[in-house]
């Protein structure tokens, strides 16, 4: 018996679809965020927590709940097929349940985004206007829906938004130039895509499965692709935060970035050496975590 059986309503929805992991990894995603920004604004002092941080997780953890319900919809007809266990799919909430629930999320995320900044429930906005852009443009235009290479690519403005949320407020943007703004955006939202085109990256896929990424560019090419993008966002965090020029004594935990450029490369050490049939999942969200913690250590002894 699942958690929305016993409980039922909307509540119980998010605890299935969202708990535990979704509100660890958008805090997460907020500290680091706010950590390298700390390093390549050249801030006077290492990073510490503020009331804007705890405002700006709960609001994206609102958002996220928002988008949770508008992707679990526009997913519906996939998840049938290859979800079949999905509450919606289930019938144990409805379209209806979830539309009438997106209200008071929306106004949840607007009401705490601003309190931290005007700029950051602006960006909230985007990134809750953006998501239902796209299952416009999923539902209307064929190749946004059945393309899973241009329907990542779609998707990819949320992520820049949502990292450039975690800019607002204190501990602001510092010294640091637009140009660095941008590959700060650009580190996380290479992140992502690593662990996004893991997913769907496999030898066996079916031809009817419209969102495999192998499907269209091939397993080989996904994997490498895979492995690319995430020693890419090694790379340019470490360009970008130079432990070199400040590390000192801290410079184990300076350089901790590198050290989570290994996991990209076991993924594909499996994926490509061992032959299996679908590339590991696991190893790429541990990625994610352990290249995250690793910035939040750079931040915390930044001087």
């Amino acid at each position: 018996m699942t958690v929305l059986r016993r409980t039922g309503g909307i509540g119980a929805f998010l605890v299935e679809r969202c708990l535990p992991v979704y509100p660890v990894y958008l805090a997460l995603w907020v500290v680091a965020v706010e950590c390298m920004i700390v390093v390549v604004g050249d801030a006077s002092g290492p990073w510490r927590p503020s009331w804007d941080t705890a405002l700006k997780i709960l609001a994206l953890n609102a958002a996220g709940a928002f988008l949770r319900m508008v992707d679990d919809q526009k997913d519906l007809e996939y998840d049938t097929v290859y979800n079949p266990d999905r509450p919606l799919v289930q019938g144990r909430i409805s379209t209806r349940e979830l539309r009438i629930a997106m209200g008071p999320a929306a106004a949840v995320a607007l009401l705490l985004a601003a309190t931290v900044s005007v700029w950051t429930a602006a960006l909230v906005a985007l990134i809750l206007g953006y998501s239902l852009v796209l299952w416009w443009l999923e539902s209307r235009v064929p190749v946004v829906r059945d393309n899973p290479i241009v329907n990542l690519a779609a998707a990819c403005p949320a992520q820049f938004l949502a990292t450039g949320f975690a800019m607002t407020g204190r501990p602001g943007t510092g010294a640091a130039s637009w140009l660095q703004v941008a590959a700060v955006l650009l580190v996380f939202t290479t992140a992502f895509l690593h662990v996004e085109l893991a997913r769907k990256t496999t030898r066996v896929s079916e031809a009817g499965d419209l969102r495999s990424y192998s499907r269209v560019i091939g397993p080989t090419a996904s994997g490498l692709t895979v492995l690319v993008l995430g020693l890419s966002a090694v790379l340019v965090e470490l360009l970008l935060t130079t432990p070199w020029s400040w590390a000192g004594h801290w410079w184990p935990i300076a350089w901790l970035p590198l050290a989570a450029a290994v996991l990209p490369c076991m993924s594909a050490w499996i994926f490509f050496g061992r032959r299996v049939d679908s590339h590991p999942r696991g190893l790429p969200t541990v990625f994610v975590i352990v290249f995250y913690l690793s910035i939040v250590g750079q931040g915390l002894v930044f001087h």
